[in-house]
């Protein structure tokens, strides 16, 4: 970042804050609302004047389905995104129109769907980028302020923190403690402060249509979220955007030097790639934008820069190829951990060491993601090459299953991994746990006659959870009312009785509670440390110093059991 302080413009509007996001696609807006939900005031930049009309991501995993109920958008989500029939199937064909080659069912059965159930409040959902970012700007908290058609054009050091000057009709300065860039890949501020991009090779080049139109005549009875195409024209794949409104999104790879040229060199009618797709013409077919694209793993070599008051988070801080649909996924989920540490920092309860804890619990579970998101790209791309004979096709496509079903990689990875263990135990399979690192597991649980989730009683700070011979964590909880500066609540969970009652015996069969131990779970979701009980306000209290400390080892690491 520049030692020297330029002059600031003498005209525009000039804004303070605690926070200054540049980006406002989904990671920029759930980090304002994270952090407005802890008291910390946010301006968030974004250059464009609406959110696009292009599709980009559309699938929201389960993880966050979960962070977007605790901002309450759940529900609106699933209202505007595709419903669940249409989304448990994936499709391989010809042409759409054509011969079906082979089906892979990610949501097999009844009881395949109450598995699903019982591990989280919320299933997945399709949903476009579009929709999910217009839901989070209509339903922004009062003390955060989101700034369309504005470009952030440098970004320097204050006495206090950072200073952002944004071009626009006027110019507009912001001054706050911290930034956090959302800008996405192309965003021009990291390298001025020092965050350098790597990138891998490049897997090669696509080509999106969006486009809308009746499918229906050859969809209906086999809803999928994705139909591969295998024809002679045309091989890629049809998203499943709004099947009622018949909103599509054709995506091409170039297999060939011959089709890269052709698609992104030429003069391409798009019109006739989607007919080839299908397989046939369709009346009234629209086509509403188009795109190309490299797709590639791209990252930094530090996500946050050399003065600490500068956090890089979402596709400013990694992108992979889509195969597997966790860019959008792993960004939101960067933003809900790095929120919690601005405010347990911008409130005083914690230094400013603990922000570096950031980037280390993050970058493994992106670096996981990337990894397997090329895994994904590199197997589909030599699927969409081959000339597999029918019956052995579908004999096959069980292999691919962990595209597609990845419950053990969207809940299960944790930021404190044992020695040798990786951050992803199982892609498809989720085996809910309670030690220190993983995401608190979900149960249902009944308070006052209402069902609730042990996922929602942490979500403005810290939570103690407990079982009936924890009552002395309440009185505990009660004397520190916060920590790290973020509030601290204690809930007493049995299987009857006036507290949270266990009705299904759920909660004490994957929290595993040993008399008066409790789990500490983090602001995020996860679980910090698993204390004994024995002495439990000095074991409070040494959990606080653990996790401030900025050693080597991950906070509660040392508590995994």
């Amino acid at each position: 970042m520049n030692a020297a302080e330029p002059r600031p413009p003498q005209t525009g509007e000039r804004l303070e804050a605690d926070v200054v996001v540049v980006g406002g696609g989904p990671t920029g807006l759930a980090a304002a609302h994270f952090l407005a939900g802890l008291g910390v005031r946010t301006v968030v930049l974004e250059q464009r004047p609406a959110p696009s009309g292009h599709p980009r991501a559309t699938v929201i995993n389960s993880r966050t389905m979960e962070l977007l109920r605790y901002l309450g958008v759940d529900a609106e989500v699933r209202r505007v995104g595709v419903p669940l029939p249409n989304t448990a199937r994936i499709t391989w064909c010809t042409e759409l129109a054509g011969t079906e080659l082979a089906a892979l069912d990610v949501i097999e059965s009844a009881e395949s769907l109450m598995r699903r159930a019982a591990i989280s409040p919320v299933l997945p959902v399709i949903c476009s980028q579009n929709r999910v970012e217009a839901l989070l700007v209509e339903r922004l908290p009062a003390n955060a302020r989101v700034i369309r058609g504005v470009r952030a054009e440098e970004l320097t050091r204050t006495p206090s923190g950072v200073r952002v000057t944004a071009a626009g009709e006027r110019p507009l300065v912001v001054e706050a403690r911290y930034a956090v860039l959302a800008e996405g890949l192309h965003g021009p501020l990291r390298e001025t402060v020092g965050l350098r991009r790597t990138a891998a090779t490049p897997l090669g080049r696509l080509l999106d249509i969006h486009f809308s139109a009746d499918l229906s005549p050859w969809t209906a009875g086999r809803e999928s979220a994705l139909y591969w195409v295998m024809g002679s024209l045309v091989r890629g794949v049809l998203i499943t955007v709004d099947p009622a409104r018949g909103e599509w999104l054709l995506e091409i790879p170039a297999l060939t030097p011959e089709e890269e040229h052709t698609y992104f060199e030429e003069e391409v009618d798009h019109l006739k790639l989607i007919e080839a797709a299908i397989g046939t013409s369709v009346d009234g077919l629209r086509i509403h934008s188009v795109r190309n694209w490299v797709m590639g793993s791209t990252g930094l070599d530090s996500w946050r820069s050399a003065d600490g008051r500068v956090l890089a988070a979402g596709d400013a801080a990694h992108t992979f190829p889509p195969t597997g649909g966790f860019g959008m996924n792993t960004g939101i989920q960067d933003a809900h951990n790095l929120a919690w540490k601005l405010a347990a920092v911008l409130h005083g309860g914690a230094p400013d060491a603990l922000l570096d804890s950031y980037e280390r619990e993050r970058r493994p579970v992106a670096e996981f993601n990337a990894r397997h998101s090329e895994s994904n790209a590199l197997q589909k791309r030599a699927l969409l090459q081959s000339d597999v004979e029918q019956a052995e096709f579908a004999r096959n496509i069980e292999q691919h299953r962990p595209h597609f079903d990845f419950e053990g990689q969207a809940l299960g990875f944790t930021y404190a991994p044992g020695p040798g263990e990786p951050v992803v135990q199982d892609i498809v399979t989720y085996r809910p746990t309670a030690r220190a690192g993983h995401r608190a597991p979900h149960a249902w649980l009944d308070r006052a006659g209402d069902r609730i989730s042990t996922t929602d009683l942490n979500r403005s700070g810290f939570s103690l959870l407990t079982g009936p011979e924890g009552a002395v964590w309440q009185d505990v909880a009660q004397e520190a009312a916060t920590f790290l500066g973020l509030p601290l609540t204690a809930a007493v969970i049995a299987a009857d009785g006036p507290h949270l009652r266990d009705v299904t015996g759920a909660f004490a069969d994957v929290y595993a509670l040993e008399g008066p131990e409790a789990v500490l779970v983090r602001p995020d979701g996860h679980v910090l440390a698993r204390l004994p009980g024995i002495a439990p306000r000095q074991e409070l209290r040494q959990a606080a110093d653990r996790t401030v400390d900025s050693g080597r080892v991950p906070a509660g690491a040392e508590e995994s059991s």
